[in-house]
């Protein structure tokens, strides 16, 4: 008999417990916070803003169309597109000066500079880098972000 009165108490104990607890409901359920929330994945590797202000985005399947070129600077092949194919695609064709960003050393181009001489190279990073013999390597514009055309 008492065992059968413990068990009892027991188990109205562990139902009162139970019924105490809240219902789980959309609003009282966590939420996955915003940095965990899916997000459209860019393509883009950089963007091309046009003298009338309308972006351009170039992804690697973009640049993969252009012809390769290859340009020697300081006795180093440096390879990737010639700048002025990639303002072809973009539907560029007058201009008067082209400026490069990226994660370092910013580059304004003229519109004479943009030629055989002045490639995107491209890095083993993932990314373009400005090559050309107009521009000491050292302030080549790395991993390219934007290209303003003016």
């Amino acid at each position: 008999m008492k065992r059968f009165l413990i068990l009892t108490l027991c188990l109205a104990f562990g139902l009162a417990a139970c019924a105490a607890q809240p219902a789980a409901t959309e609003a009282s359920a966590p939420k996955t916070p915003q940095a965990l929330q899916p997000t459209p994945v860019s393509t883009a590797l950089f963007q091309v803003i046009k003298p009338d202000g309308s972006i351009f985005s170039i992804s690697w399947d973009d640049l993969k169309k252009l012809p390769l070129a290859s340009l020697t600077v300081d006795g180093k092949v440096e390879e990737g597109v010639k700048l002025s194919d990639v303002l072809t695609a973009a539907g560029i064709t007058e201009y008067i000066e082209v400026s490069l960003s990226g994660s370092a050393s910013p580059v304004t181009l003229t519109h004479d500079q943009v030629d055989d001489n002045t490639i995107l190279d491209f890095t083993n990073r993932g990314t373009v880098k400005l090559s050309s013999t107009y521009v000491p390597k050292p302030e080549w514009t790395k991993d390219i972000s934007e290209i303003k055309v003016k």
